[in-house]
Parts: structure tokens; C-alpha cells; sequence
């Protein structure tokens, strides 16, 4: 399609009074435009377990149900890449690419700082070579009991802007995700963080169900931060013990998540990933859907808030 500039006066007015008409005939047009212009909906596999085994079965449903990539950890592409014969069939075969990959790095211990950034390497550049675009970052290392981000502030800061320049260096983007049970949990820690560390390596990627169990406000730390929000977990936290570590299906919690989406898509054209739904799975408790309704009754909630899916024939 030609470019605006390019049509002179008298047929730019002409083209307006085209549409202009058009839009007349039509009252859905300016509604259908808007849809367009909305994200394009990812989901994560965690929904369907946490190991290599469950990633195929994930990826049947996410097709079927018409998101439109997926996110798995870094070790789970490690171990198809080394022993299944790599992600690339399961790309193809389901017709969803991957956008990025969760990978966790410890920024506790610094004897392991070596081994840590050589693993994440390893990840990105698998990633990478399968299409996708972003490492979606965890901070490691085990949160005991009286843990205070404080006494590892600095190597915390020091570790991750090196994880994160090594991923940038491969070409990728590295961005932060907060997470209950880690050194970056509570809203605290997270301005901490985005406030210290090297944003021109670390970007955030937030998942907006663990800030709010973690006792955080989503909306609010997303507004601070929207400028350097690459990639979101679109994840709805209802509490208690369900199935899904106290989260929920996308419109059953307490997360304003159209709130949030209405803030993202202003944020859109600038991202380099995308926005995933996510959903924990719990091996305990037997929840109250199956893995493949609790991704349609997220997908129904999107739908309802003009999100357009394409269900696959696989």
C-alpha cells in the first residue's frame, strides 16, 4: 500500500471522502480498525507442567485455541534441542512461533556468576536460532526466611546487568520478571531494581499476577515503568489453594487487567515481545478446569475486550 505522503492533495481529500463515506455505510469500520490494532496474544506452556514432556501437549492447545506464539523455559528448549531433535518440528507442525523463554540466573552467589551468564548464553542463543526475541528474566537464588534484598543489593545489581548485557550482546532483549519466591518479590525490591540496574541491557517484562500476590500494585509499577516494558505474563490472581498456586483464568481474579491491556497497547508498537497469557500449574490440587478450558475461558475474557485469535487446524 502506498504511503500517505505519497498522494497529492486532490487525491489525499478524495481518499478521505472515501472513508469518510465508507465509514457512514459501514458504523462497524472505525470498530473493526480499532481491533486490528490491538496485540496479537501469546501464551505460556507452564499452564500444561513445567518439564520437556508437557511442552507438545501445550502447544496442541495454545494452536487450537488461536494464540498466536508461545514461551517456554530456556532449559526445556536445551533439553529438546540436545535430545528431541530440536523445537523446530513442533514450531512447524502446530503453527505458532516462539516469541521468548523464561530463564532464571543466580544473583545471590557470585562464585557462579561464570557458569550462570555462560548458561544464559547458551539459552539465548538457542532461542534466538528458533525465532524468538526475548529472555524473559528471573532473578535466582533461594529466598529464606528473613531475606533482605539489601544485604545483596550490590552484587544483585552488578550480576544482573552483566546477565543482561550478555543477552543483549547476542541480539536479544533481556527484561526483568518479578516473582513470589525470589530475590525480586515484593514492590519494594522492584523499584529497587528498575531504579538501579542498567536499563540499556535490562528491560522489564512483568508479570502482573505475581506482583499482585506479592503484595505489589501491577497497574501502578507498570505506569512507572511503561517505558521500559518489552514483554508482560498476563496472569489474574484470585488467591488460595485452587490448582493454579492461587492465580486464576484471565477475568476470575482481582488483577485490573483491562486496565493494564489499555495502558500496554499504548506501549505496543515499541516492544519487542508481546503479551503472554499465563496460567501456574499446581500438581497438588486438581482445579476446577482442564488445562484446555482454563486457556479458553483467558482467551473468551480476551475476546470480550476485542482481542482477535485464529483457531488452527492441526
Amino acid at each position: 500500500m502506498k504511503n500517505i505522503n505519497s498522494y497529492n492533495r486532490r487525491s489525499f481529500v478524495k481518499l478521505a471522502g472515501m472513508a469518510g463515506a465508507a465509514a457512514l455505510m459501514a458504523p462497524n469500520l472505525a470498530f473493526e480498525i480499532a481491533k486490528k490494532r490491538r496485540f496479537e496474544i501469546g501464551a505460556t506452556f507452564i499452564l500444561w507442567g513445567y518439564g520437556p514432556d508437557n511442552l507438545e501437549p501445550a502447544l496442541q492447545d495454545i494452536s487450537s485455541l488461536g494464540y498466536h506464539a508461545f514461551e517456554t523455559f530456556g532449559n526445556v528448549i536445551d533439553t529438546w534441542e540436545e535430545k528431541r531433535g530440536g523445537i523446530g518440528p513442533l514450531i512447524e507442525k502446530y503453527k505458532v512461533p516462539i516469541v521468548s523463554a523464561f530463564c532464571q540466573t543466580d544473583v545471590l552467589d557470585p562464585s557462579k556468576l561464570k557458569s550462570e551468564t555462560e548458561k544464559l548464553v547458551r539459552w539465548t542463543k538457542l532461542l534466538k536460532a528458533n525465532g524468538g526475541k526475548v529472555i524473559e528474566y528471573c532473578a535466582g537464588g533461594k529466598r529464606t526466611n528473613g531475606f533482605n534484598y539489601k544485604d545483596h543489593a550490590k552484587y544483585m545489581v552488578e550480576s544482573m546487568n552483566v546477565f543482561a548485557k550478555a543477552v543483549a550482546d547476542e541480539g536479544l532483549v533481556c527484561a526483568l520478571h518479578p516473582h513470589t519466591g525470589t530475590p525480586i518479590e515484593t514492590e519494594e525490591e522492584i523499584y529497587f531494581i528498575m531504579n538501579n540496574v542498567d536499563t540499556r541491557y535490562m528491560k522489564f517484562g512483568p508479570d502482573v499476577g505475581q506482583i499482585q500476590k506479592g503484595g505489589g500494585d501491577p497497574l501502578k509499577i507498570c505506569k512507572d515503568f511503561v517505558s521500559l516494558i518489552e514483554h508482560v505474563h498476563l496472569k489474574d490472581y484470585a488467591g488460595g489453594d485452587n490448582g493454579y498456586l492461587g492465580y486464576s483464568p484471565l477475568g476470575e481474579g482481582k488483577v485490573k487487567l483491562k486496565e493494564i491491556l489499555d495502558l500496554l497497547e499504548k506501549r505496543r508498537k515499541h516492544m519487542a515481545g508481546m503479551i503472554m497469557f499465563e496460567l501456574d500449574y499446581d500438581a497438588k490440587i486438581k482445579p476446577a478446569y482442564t488445562q484446555h478450558r482454563a486457556a479458553e475461558i483467558s482467551r473468551d475474557y480476551l475476546v470480550k475486550l476485542n482481542y482477535r485469535f485464529s483457531e488452527k487446524q492441526v
